[in-house]
């Protein structure tokens, strides 16, 4: 147990957490759970969606309040529990959640005032703008961050969106620099989790630099390969409960993949679409939008089209445009041969056309809604008798789809709020796949998912090309294309401009067409 006086000798723990148990309604989200957190280390936090990760996060950040006899201490110093929010940020723990946290109404200097303050002359009298702009412009271009704090969060994209929320969590209260970072614990929920690859790299060397400076962080993410390169320690949690709390430097990607999941993952062997004959099932000529510069693409039936770009490219244009969410300013497109222009995604779904959009949150799942409400959503029509709604009908097509995608808890009363992030994308995976069909369209898929239900919903994906189903997934995941995708084609700046097949696909090859075509443009421009 922590106290507060022999604590204090303990300088090398930024952070030490002892007997933490957490209790909702009689169900232990955790249990027992005792670690610490070496300062000036990078301690990667993992485990399945559900595993209580969360929970822990939101027990330090003063949301949740632990069970009796939980101790908590920062730098040597002991918590007083209960703790409230505002007494976990004086104690020097900052957050960056997966949704960053952001007003989009309001400037980033604005944004940034909400987690310290404003600049003012002495501690009374009235705000200076021009202060709280110089702090906030000097933290924004340690992260390389070419904005103006007056900028409005709404008018950002994700990529800055997620860079001015890690600026903001890094920012300096005291204005002393790295070393006031180096006195506190930055807990990064999924930073990178909404990222293209050529901007995560950005953050993890800012990371390192910061972790080379004194700077303590708990990673959170389920992106192994980053965890692997950054992370000198790794806990994993399992059902609420401490499994492992061990140094990652000879571990493997696999061997982490392995100690969160609690067994070797196995892929679906399917072949492939070259291994099979397919005609073509939607096909797009000289598509063109804000972004998108005239791309044609075909796909067959039973092909899985990746579709690979950096920033900016048009990638989730093009998903937007097939699934008739947008509108092309010019081209055309078929549907096995027939003239096919959607003017809404319920025209497209009625062609044969089903999407999961990249924003699961906010435009594939009704939160406030059940699981089973979400899985019928948009086919009711389906469970209808003589005009009135079949309860009966409904809820057993909701539970055949729950079954066959493996959603847990297999309970189709549920709201979907409270699944996991993954559970949430299996249910939007059944539902796009309830609808049948002839086409599947996937923006970001696995964002945000642990490493299991990555591996369902590509083994779900594989199955439903293997039934016929054309399928276009873009992703700023190249290792997601790797052994799932038949054909991968690279766009630029709304073009089309590359395409790899078989042994072309893997994560360097991806990665080196995107950076040769960007720097090529880049230099045309």
């Amino acid at each position: 147990m922590i106290n507060s006086d022999a604590a204090v000798t303990v300088a090398t723990d930024a952070l030490r957490i002892e007997n933490l148990s957490k209790t909702f309604a009689g169900q232990r989200a955790l249990s027992d759970v005792s670690f610490s957190v070496p300062r000036g280390k990078i301690t990667a936090l993992l485990g399945m969606n559900g595993s209580g990760k969360s929970t822990l996060i939101k027990v330090l950040a003063g949301v949740y309040q632990p069970d009796p006899h939980a101790a908590l201490a920062v730098g040597g110093t002991a918590l007083s529990l209960p703790m409230t929010p505002h007494a976990a940020h004086q104690a020097g723990l900052r957050f960056l959640h997966q949704d960053v946290g952001l007003v989009d109404s309001l400037s980033i200097a604005d944004n940034f005032a909400f987690v310290d303050r404003f600049r003012a002359p002495g501690l009374l009298g009235p705000i200076s703008l021009r202060r709280q702009y110089e702090h906030v412009a000097a933290t924004l271009e340690k992260f390389g961050i070419s904005v103006h704090p007056g900028a409005l969060v709404g008018s950002l994209n994700p990529t800055l969106r997620t860079m001015v929320g890690l600026a903001r969590a890094f920012q300096d209260e005291d204005e002393s620099g790295v070393q006031a970072f180096a006195k506190n614990v930055v807990v990064l929920d999924e930073p990178t989790a909404s990222l293209p690859a050529e901007e995560v790299d950005a953050i993890l060397t800012s990371l390192e630099e910061l972790k080379a400076n004194g700077g303590t962080v708990i990673y959170v993410s389920h992106r192994t390969e980053e965890v692997k390169r950054i992370a000198d320690q790794l806990v994993i949690l399992r059902d609420g409960k401490l499994v492992a709390d061990e140094p990652i430097a000879e571990m493997s990607v696999d061997d982490i993949v392995a100690r969160v999941v609690g067994k070797r993952l196995e892929k679906t062997k399917i072949p492939r679409a070259s291994e099979r004959e397919g005609e073509v099932v939607i096909a797009a000529r000289g598509i063109a939008g804000p972004k998108l510069r005239g791309v044609d693409l075909q796909v067959r039936s039973g092909e899985i089209v990746g579709l690979a770009g950096l920033v900016g490219c048009g990638r989730s244009e093009l998903i937007r445009i097939l699934a008739g969410a947008q509108k092309p300013s010019s081209g055309e497109m078929e549907l096995v041969g027939a003239a096919y222009a959607p003017d809404s995604p319920a025209v497209a779904i009625s062609a044969g056309v089903a999407c999961v959009p990249q924003e699961r949150r906010r435009e594939g799942a009704v939160l406030s809604m059940t699981v089973q409400e979400n899985i019928t959503l948009g086919r009711l029509n389906a469970f209808t008798r003589n005009g009135s709604l079949d309860g009966r009908k409904e809820r057993e097509g909701a539970q055949r789809l729950i079954t066959e995608f493996a959603v847990k808890p297999p309970e189709p009363s549920r709201l979907i709020g409270l699944l996991s992030g993954g559970n949430q994308q299996k249910v939007v995976v059944a539902r796009a796949a309830g609808y049948g069909g002839l086409v599947l369209l996937l923006d970001e898929p696995t964002q945000g998912v642990d490493a299991l239900a990555k591996q369902e919903i590509a083994n779900i994906i594989r199955a439903l090309a293997a039934e016929g189903r054309a399928v276009v997934l873009a992703s700023t995941d190249f290792e997601e294309f790797v052994g799932l995708c038949d054909r991968v084609v690279v766009l630029d700046r709304g073009r089309l401009v590359a395409e790899a097949t078989g042994e072309e696909i893997s994560e360097e090859h991806l990665a080196l067409l995107c950076a040769r075509h960007g720097a090529a443009n880049g230099a045309a421009a």
